[in-house]
């Protein structure tokens, strides 16, 4: 794939500007342009895509990094947050995009910018993957009454469990709302190819419908049926490192690597000793792109020790090698090994027939293949603790699953919580009263203020209360 190329016209072309309501009621630029270009607000939101697979907080909670200097997150500090700014930013942009292309008065604006059916299936599934992003994190949150601006500026919370369902009915029907029309333009992932965002939407549905294992475990339930449902569809998921979900930075001022702009004036995250462990237990190749050096960083340190850590080691490993986080270095949001493993997980749950070991190793192959490991995949599969034969293949599973997610803490968190695999011990030196590592976040202050007796409703469902112990629905 070639290097995305984002046009200078992003910003100026959208209207979309952040306003006081979560939700859409937003303000409009005097200065902007009345009407938005749809093929720039879908550029702008895949612009941004790649802060998804790079959040820090989720990386620490999930143990694949450590802090040098200020450590009161991985020391569990309330992770009150605020979920404003992705509604009033990214959603809101997609939701323009659906408007747009189902307005009569507003269809020959967009109609220049490719199928009206292009364009809104595009947008649904990219729309599925962020709340998708957004409830793992809070559980319960605005989804059917969102984004519908002056309409509703309070919508209501719903459940996890009604939005993971929606998803996967979202995705559905996006896949099939392609038509033979003219391709989406301002698409920097996937150039408009429906058929490879059909691969990304079936390989979500499979993603969303494993992530609740714990609820629906057996072969038969709404999980494995989902999981089957979308495995078996022929328009194929994502089984190869070439049709992975890559952003391409074109490494100009604006539109550079998340982690270079995390590097490029401080060094407060690095490579947790956790994880290099890890790497050395398993003697993984991966360590060479996964860190700097094989240095890992103590987990969960005093400000005091974390910084007389970092001077008394100064080649400590930073996340990934200068390489791997340079301006233009690209960022994978969703890979062929995830999905890989994801089979090899519902091969061996007896949700799909098929070999788990065949599915098992691509899965780990197709990592290799990702962070360019050089080794012995043969040895390496045939150690004790990786081979599927001597046992324990689930946990060897989620085990491998937990290697392929990094750098994306926001996936390895969600699936630490869902497997509890690996067996992650809590900071010493945890600040919260449990001194466990978070399960979820809690509701931010605008929630409270903005659209506060929806929030205590849903606050009421917590069977824990709005605290960062209390499990999210398919964390049971």
């Amino acid at each position: 794939m070639k290097s995305v190329k984002v046009l200078s016209f992003l910003l100026a072309a959208s209207v979309i500007a952040a306003g006081c309501s979560k939700f859409g009621d937003t303000n409009v630029n005097p200065n902007g342009a009345t009407d938005p270009s749809t093929a720039a607000l879908l550029s702008g939101v895949e612009a941004g895509l790649g802060s998804y697979a790079t959040q820090t907080r989720e990386g620490l909670y999930s143990q694949y990094f450590s802090e040098t200097q200020y450590t009161e997150v991985s020391n569990y500090a309330l992770p009150r947050l605020d979920f404003d700014a992705v509604y009033s930013g990214a959603l809101f942009d997609l939701q323009n995009i659906i408007r747009y292309n189902t307005d009569a008065d507003k269809l020959a604006l967009s109609a220049k910018f490719g199928s009206a059916n292009h364009q809104i299936a595009i947008a649904r599934i990219l729309k599925a993957y962020i709340f998708w992003t957004i409830t793992d994190r809070w559980g319960d949150v605005p989804y059917f009454e969102a984004l519908k601006g002056e309409e509703e500026l309070t919508p209501a919370y719903d459940t996890q469990e009604a939005i993971y369902k929606d998803l996967v009915k979202e995705l559905k029907e996006a896949s099939d709302q392609f038509d033979g029309g003219s391709i989406a333009t301002g698409d920097l992932l996937y150039r408009g190819v429906a058929a490879s965002w059909k691969r990304l939407a079936n390989t979500l549905r499979m993603l969303i419908s494993l992530r609740t294992s714990k609820v629906y475990p057996n072969p038969g339930e709404w999980a494995a049926t989902e999981f089957a449902n979308a495995y078996a569809d022929s328009d194929g998921y994502i089984s190869d490192s070439t049709q992975n979900l890559t952003l391409f930075y074109p490494g100009t001022a604006a539109y550079r690597n998340p982690w270079y702009n995390l590097y490029l004036t401080r060094a407060d995250f690095a490579q947790s000793k956790v994880m290099t462990d890890f790497m050395a237990a398993y003697n993984d190749p991966r360590q060479t792109s996964f860190g700097s050096s094989t240095i890992g960083f103590p987990y969960g340190l005093t400000r005091f020790d974390a910084v007389t850590f970092g001077e008394n080691n100064p080649t400590y490993s930073r996340i990934h090698p200068s390489a791997y986080r340079a301006a233009g270095a690209p960022v994978v949001v969703v890979s062929s090994a995830h999905v890989m493993l994801a089979v090899a997980e519902a091969r061996q749950r007896g949700w799909i027939a098929g070999d788990v070991t065949e599915a098992y190793q691509k899965g780990i192959s197709e990592s290799w293949r990702q962070w360019g490991a050089k080794g012995d995949i043969n040895a390496y599969v045939g150690q004790a603790n990786v081979s599927l034969a001597g046992g324990n293949a689930l946990s060897k599973i989620h085990m491998q699953q937990y290697f392929a997610f990094y750098p994306n803490g926001m996936q390895a968190w969600a699936n630490w919580r869902r497997t509890g695999v690996p067996a992650l011990v809590p900071s010493p030196n945890a600040s919260n009263p449990s001194k466990q590592i978070p399960r979820r976040f809690t509701y931010g202050s605008l929630a409270y203020s903005v659209n506060g007796e929806n929030t205590n409703t849903a606050v009421g469902r917590l069977s824990g209360g709005d605290t960062p112990d209390t499990k999210v629905w398919w964390d049971k």
